[in-house]
């Protein structure tokens, strides 16, 4: 299984910081393989990862990138 791979979002590959929609308030950029699909990753969907918003985008191979925000 691929691991998920984590970023601070200004530090992200380009493609995947394209796909943002908050504005500039991200903190975290996380590409999770399609393995995980359907699977619950509670530290990407609560807590720090974003305090106030967590976007997700699918991507065309499954994988998803989930974009971390403060507001």
């Amino acid at each position: 299984m691929e691991p998920i791979k984590v970023w601070e979002f200004h530090e992200a590959p380009a493609e995947y910081k394209a796909l943002t929609p908050h504005g500039g308030d991200e903190d975290w950029l996380a590409l999770v393989p399609k393995e995980y699909a359907g699977r619950w990753i509670p530290w990407l969907e609560t807590g720090p990862f974003g305090c106030c918003d967590v976007s997700v985008h699918e991507l065309p191979d499954g994988s998803t990138v989930h974009i971390g925000a403060h507001s």
